[in-house]
């Protein structure tokens, strides 16, 4: 599928699924400057250099990513039966309080450093379609790290029947190699379970044996469950197939930014009134002799002194309009941005600055954020799943870790969780009244008389 970019001066071209997916990255990351300034030049032509320094401050896929990438926000996500030991391999930093509170409802809250680099991995998700985390064992550290994997150095391929679970990733990272920092390809093949492979690529020679000092293809592919199925450690979110489902944000990025800059230009050059003189001479004006421009210096304290050029013809001055009008223009701006964004189901009120969101907004933005639930569990539950299998097999980490599917809640379903767990808590046992004191023997004397 080819969508074309429109041009009004240099024609129209089109960006293949993975130009798309490297132009998303780059604008989730702020580095489109150079995309803005072909676009500028594409709309407005050699007018684009008279713009002044590209304006990158509205960035409407970002803006719509954030919104509705709030799953691991607060409340922390909620998750079943998660013991600390597996929390522990992965460096969490929980509150204590926020843990107890959980284990009242018979979870526990993620992991920290999971919650974190899903969310990252959610948000380019949701902007290109796929990403990846990848699980790793830190000999330093003692301890499982999670790592951000962006979907333009992520090739997954899928040639089974199941669209969740590619059969072949390729990674793209940099890696030291020979002294050097180098750019490598790791390739993770599970096309036959019966034989997983793990290689890395370097200018196409097969490097593993020389940057690991060992081979994982075989048996000596470790990265497996305890039945001995062979797994990928990275964990990709969504899939390749919808590169271009926010489009219409990532042109209404590089547009308003375009639109932005001009309204800039405009108000420096042409958001102040003209003024025009007919007949009339500035006394002591001056001309500059390597510009040819003519005129005197002025500022509040100065006062200009006009001369009729021709005493039987009385000059005359007069002012115009400004020939730009910001407001007008910038409000236009403002709404087309906010019509981008309800093209995806998000209406936003850019013109209101205060105040709670209207209730249509406020229930659109909800469905906007728990559309992608089903993505975000999918990918913290195998995130989990697989950091268990990988405690399991390496020293110096935890055993026996449940393997096995976790259940994760999200924002309204943990408050709903906890809300069901304090229900459930039997009453607290009314106090009784006060004990009475025991009365005090009487005095009875130690030597009575007979």
């Amino acid at each position: 599928m080819m969508v074309p970019i429109l041009s009004r001066n240099a024609g129209t071209r089109a960006r293949t699924p993975e130009q798309q997916v490297d132009l998303i990255v780059r604008i989730m990351d702020g580095r489109h400057l150079q995309d803005v300034a072909d676009r500028a030049k594409a709309e407005l032509g050699s007018r684009a250099n008279q713009l002044g320094p590209l304006d990158l401050t509205r960035n409407v896929l970002r803006a719509y990513v954030r919104r509705v990438n709030q799953a691991h926000l607060t409340p922390p996500p909620f998750v079943d039966d998660l013991s600390d030991a597996l929390a522990m391999a992965m460096g969490d930093h929980s509150a204590k309080t926020t843990v107890e509170l959980y284990q009242q409802a018979g979870g526990r809250p993620m992991p920290t450093p999971q919650a974190t680099v899903a969310s990252e991995a959610l948000a380019y998700r949701i902007a290109a379609g796929y990403a990846g985390v990848l699980i790793g064992y830190s000999e330093r550290s003692k301890s499982i790290y999670l790592e951000l994997v962006k979907p333009d150095v992520l090739r997954p391929e899928y040639t089974s029947h199941d669209p969740t679970e590619p059969t072949v990733i390729r990674h793209l990272r940099q890696m030291m190699f020979r002294g050097r920092w180098v750019e490598v390809e790791e390739v993770y093949d599970l096309t036959d379970l019966d034989a997983p492979s793990y290689v890395v690529y370097a200018s196409g020679e097969d490097v593993t044996a020389e940057v690991h000092g060992q081979t994982f293809e075989g048996d000596d592919y470790w990265w497996r469950y305890a039945d001995g199925t062979p797994y990928h450690r990275i964990v990709v979110a969504g899939d390749t197939r919808h590169p271009y489902a926010t489009n219409e944000l990532v042109e209404a990025t590089l547009s308003t930014c375009v639109l932005w800059t001009h309204w800039h230009a405009g108000i420096r050059d042409a958001g102040h009134p003209q003024r025009h003189v007919r007949g009339l001479g500035l006394a002591g004006m001056d001309t500059d002799s390597d510009g040819g421009a003519a005129g005197i210096p002025s500022g509040p304290e100065t006062i200009i002194q006009w001369i009729d050029l021709d005493p039987e013809r009385p000059g005359t001055h007069w002012q115009d309009v400004p020939g730009f009008d910001p407001g007008v223009i910038g409000t236009a701006i403002r709404d087309w941005e906010m019509t981008a964004m309800s093209s995806l189901g998000l209406p936003v009120g850019y013109e209101r600055t205060g105040g709670e969101p209207l209730e249509h907004e406020r229930q659109a933005l909800a469905s906007g954020i728990a559309a992608f639930y089903p993505d975000a569990r999918r990918l913290d539950s195998e995130i989990l799943r697989r950091v268990a299998a990988m405690a399991n097999r390496t020293p110096d980490l935890p055993t026996g870790l449940s393997e096995t599917p976790y259940g994760v809640l999200y924002r309204e379903e943990v408050e709903q969780a906890l809300a069901d767990a304090r229900a459930a808590e039997p009453p607290p046992i009314p106090a009784g009244p006060p004990a009475m004191p025991a009365a005090e023997p009487p005095d009875v004397d130690e030597d009575p008389e007979v």
